[in-house]
């Protein structure tokens, strides 16, 4: 892409404030409170979190720069359906809070998984966190690659160094101030992913004029919503963006360490509830205009389509929509291209702190604690924890690699998720909704469940 050089000065002052930002947190947070001398501390913030990071943190980690970058590109190309799970999605978050917030401190676990096993037993207990472990290594590889792909189409830095740089920061500060720094980088995070989406929203809608744009989209078929086929071939009905919204919120929120270690932080299922109302909120909101951005950009690209112009080389998949519409529109005012760019990276960044420190607590208290109950002290489990958070990242660096041929983002996270979304639901339901099922029963069932 011939645009790179739009890069200016402020641009790039507004990128490395963005980074610069998460890690003065992580350091406060690491040297500030309880400075993170026991599990609890440094897993969940001591259990004194408050509301408004929680709540913020929430939408941090569920809407990613896989949204602000596939997102927009799944409604370019399909149409204004994809958009619409925010509704679902949202509807989802507040049956969460009644279904399963509940229970969680009912039983006052620190994984969600614990529950599994006063439940049904060690079995289902260390299968299902198994396999949530390598969910969310696969999933924040790709959203790792976000990023990345955003810095090589507005610079000269490859993808594998783009990979490298973000990778690493965000080990930092996530390895050095836990879970506090990862709520409160959230916080900043998402406000960066608000003003990026309406900072597009507003120039694109400013090029061609609200009227105009409504004209081109809808003469271009992308405001039909309410497709009712039962054809499941389809990319998107409104059954499958219905149950797809519901699975998500299940999936990701309520059954999920990612977002459960958020609610049990704040140490009150009061204030847990109340939360997750409210960030289904600024969920909907984010995920609906995010999403809607791909309208924009159709107006816009209307006449020219850079994937199917010759003259545009460089830019060869609808993934790359986004910061190409970034670095050829926005650069004559200087700074909004580093403010949008940033905001992409801050959805990536949000969402794989949020699973290095989810994942390297499941790992130490499901599986590591259990084994060594008496021979490990606190301080040995922290350490092990802190370890852990950094193998991990470098785990999610090199996997990052291997997806860089990927045609969809977003398709491929829908896979990744979707291969034990089914399953994992299937047997929270089961433990939360009936007082039967036994711990092998659960477990021969549960590779069907995705299925009916």
């Amino acid at each position: 892409m011939e645009s790179k050089k739009h890069l200016g000065a402020t641009d790039y002052v507004i990128l490395i404030i963005s980074l610069i930002v998460p890690t003065i947190i992580g350091i406060i947070c690491r040297f500030s409170g309880g400075q993170q001398k026991t599990m609890d501390e440094y897993f969940l913030a001591g259990k004194r979190a408050s509301k408004f990071p929680v709540t913020m943190s929430i939408c941090a980690t569920i809407i990613s720069s896989i949204l602000i970058i596939g997102g927009p590109s799944e409604v370019y190309r399909y149409g204004i359906s994809f958009a619409f799970l925010c509704v679902s999605c949202g509807l989802g978050m507040v049956l969460v809070s009644y279904i399963f917030v509940p229970v969680y401190f009912q039983c006052n676990v620190s994984s969600a998984y614990e529950f599994l096993e006063l439940r049904f037993g060690k079995l289902t207990r260390l299968t299902v966190s198994f396999l949530f472990t390598i969910q969310m290594i696969l999933f924040a590889s790709c959203v790792l690659y976000g990023p990345a792909l955003v810095l090589n189409s507005v610079s000269d830095i490859s993808k594998e160094w783009g990979v490298v740089l973000y990778g690493g920061i965000c080990v930092f500060y996530c390895f050095l101030g836990g879970f506090k720094a990862v709520l409160w980088t959230d916080v900043f995070q998402t406000l960066l992913m608000f003003s990026a989406v309406f900072t597009m929203h507003t120039v694109g809608l400013m090029e061609v004029g609200f009227g105009e744009a409504y004209r081109r989209v809808a003469d271009g078929e992308r405001l039909q919503f309410l497709n009712f086929s039962l054809d499941f071939t389809q990319r998107y009905t409104i059954w499958n963006v219905i149950f797809k919204g519901l699975g998500l919120a299940l999936g990701l929120i309520g059954t999920s360490q990612l977002q459960v270690q958020r609610f049990l932080s704040l140490g009150d299922c009061n204030k847990a509830q109340s939360a997750l109302k409210w960030s289904s909120i600024s969920v909907g909101a984010l995920f609906w205009f995010g999403s809607t951005v791909g309208l924009t950009l159709y107006a816009v690209f209307y006449l020219c389509d850079p994937i199917l112009n010759t003259l545009e080389p460089d830019i060869t998949m609808y993934d790359q929509i986004v910061p190409y519409f970034i670095i050829t529109k926005l650069h004559s005012i200087p700074g909004l291209c580093g403010l949008c760019i940033a905001g992409i990276f801050s959805g990536g960044l949000s969402t794989i702190s949020s699973a290095l420190n989810s994942i390297s607590m499941v790992t130490v208290v499901d599986f590591i604690q259990p084994l060594y109950p008496r021979q490990l002290t606190e301080k040995k489990l922290l350490l092990i924890g802190k370890t852990l958070s950094l193998l991990y990242g470098i785990v999610f660096i090199c996997l990052t690699f291997v997806i860089f041929k990927a045609n969809s983002i977003v398709n491929l996270v829908m896979v990744f998720i979707g291969i034990v979304e089914g399953p994992i639901i299937g047997v929270f339901l089961i433990g939360v909704l009936t007082r039967k099922a036994s711990d092998k029963a659960k477990l021969i069932s549960a590779p069907y469940e995705k299925d009916l």
